[in-house]
């Protein structure tokens, strides 16, 4: 059979056809290989909240050794939860109103700082035997906030924290510090903090969280109405426009300050994401803002719903419900990562967890549902892709060595 193929390639004018078509059926099949190796692996789906407690999850913070810190709202409402080796602990009994709550930020210790109620945070340490806590009332000449978010800026030794709060009639910001380590006993951390009095607005944008960007510069993101475009589904509505605002303040009494802003042409801002060269990537639902310490900003043309940072420094953006790729921007280079299957959930909150990213959200009836990437996957020679590169370098290198071990018995011959 060998002989037989053999003549006819030899036949050049005849049989050449025989050469070309086998190359093209190479190239088909190897196209096809890839295209079928191409899509995102490590994926998996579940029709629920999370494990412990199913439910609808709202906001979550994961901590170390899959240990986290969940409000979810269940059948009877909302809870406010932490999980670790000891089990669950429900940490949301002495709070009035759980679902009021707008935020949970974790600090540089690993504790996580939330506001029950007006002119008051607390910071949970769950380093601690039994997650004590400490409760900080915010003292303002009577007035009454509520505190909408919260970031932290190291400063030396101690901290820093800017809030955005409700004022009532508008929204503002509101400095905390210098701050000691929560590690510390509460008089000693807080006990010499003072609060700021508001930021001086004007009152056209809503302020609804912020982040820190550098040594005493934030980033706010907020919300300006514009007067000359008319919301089509409620003609007596302006609508409203994405605002950064850049934001001046360290540690002292003085108010922060805003010193510029800039305005997006549509869309929300739903993500401030702090990237591990200390720029910001603020993902919206119309395109993303990567924001750098010099303060200059570079648009990113791709839309989501949510945005994490993973443990090797990669921001993962999420689609809608429907979405047929996610989106992952390593060094400021954006990548869309093809789904083997629409994205079946809408997402509502997402957080990473030992190299795991956990998207939580609903399904199409309402459920809770939970949507994992594992980011080790991608390239592994578990996965496709992984596996042909495996096996590319493996038949490479026994051809190379194949041809080093006859020219080596050539040499040896003709000595």
């Amino acid at each position: 059979m060998a002989k037989g193929w053999r003549s006819l390639l030899e036949e050049e004018s005849e049989h050449q056809w025989v050469a070309i078509t086998g190359f093209f059926v190479f190239i088909i099949l190897g196209a096809i290989v890839i295209q079928g190796t191409s899509k995102l692996p490590g994926v998996e789906y579940q029709n629920n909240g999370l494990e412990a407690i199913d439910g609808r999850v709202l906001d979550i913070v994961y901590g170390d050794s899959d240990t986290y810190t969940a409000l979810i709202l269940g059948e009877e409402g909302g809870m406010l939860f932490h999980l670790d080796d000891a089990g669950i602990n429900d940490i949301g009994t002495d709070y009035d109103d759980v679902l009021g709550m707008t935020f949970m930020t974790e600090l540089h210790d690993g504790s996580i700082v939330v506001s029950p109620s007006n002119n008051t945070l607390e910071v949970i340490h769950f380093n601690a035997e039994d997650s004590q806590r400490t409760i900080i009332p915010l003292e303002s000449n009577q007035e009454m906030f509520d505190v909408i978010d919260v970031a932290e800026q190291c400063n030396g030794d101690s901290y820093r924290w800017l809030m955005v709060t409700d004022e009532g009639n508008s929204t503002s910001l509101r400095g905390f510090g210098s701050v000691g380590s929560p590690l510390l006993p509460a008089q000693e951390a807080f006990g010499g903090a003072s609060l700021t009095a508001a930021m001086v607005t004007s009152g056209e944008i809503t302020w609804n969280m912020v982040e820190s960007l550098d040594n005493g510069t934030w980033i706010a993101i907020g919300s300006m109405a514009n007067a000359f475009e008319i919301d089509e589904n409620s003609p007596a509505t302006p609508t409203k426009h994405p605002v950064i605002g850049f934001i001046s303040w360290s540690a002292g009494p003085t108010s922060p300050m805003l010193t510029s802003i800039e305005e997006l042409d549509k869309g929300e801002i739903h993500s401030l994401v702090r990237l591990d060269n200390k720029s910001l990537l603020a993902a919206g639902t119309d395109s993303a803002i990567h924001i750098a310490k010099d303060r200059t900003t570079t648009e990113v043309d791709f839309a989501s719903v949510s945005a994490t940072l993973d443990e090797n420094g990669a921001v993962w953006m999420f689609g809608s419900q429907g979405s047929t790729s996610v989106v992952r921007m390593v060094d400021g280079v954006a990548e869309k990562m093809p789904l083997a299957e629409p994205l079946p959930l809408t997402i509502e909150t997402s957080d990473v967890s030992n190299d795991v990213i956990y998207a939580h959200g609903i399904d199409a009836n309402g459920n809770p549902a939970t949507y994992s990437i594992d980011t080790l996957a991608i390239g592994s020679i578990e996965s496709g892709r992984g596996f042909l590169n495996f096996l590319s370098v493996t038949i490479c290198s026994v051809i190379m060595g194949v041809m080093i071990w006859t020219a080596f018995k050539k040499m040896r011959l003709n000595q």
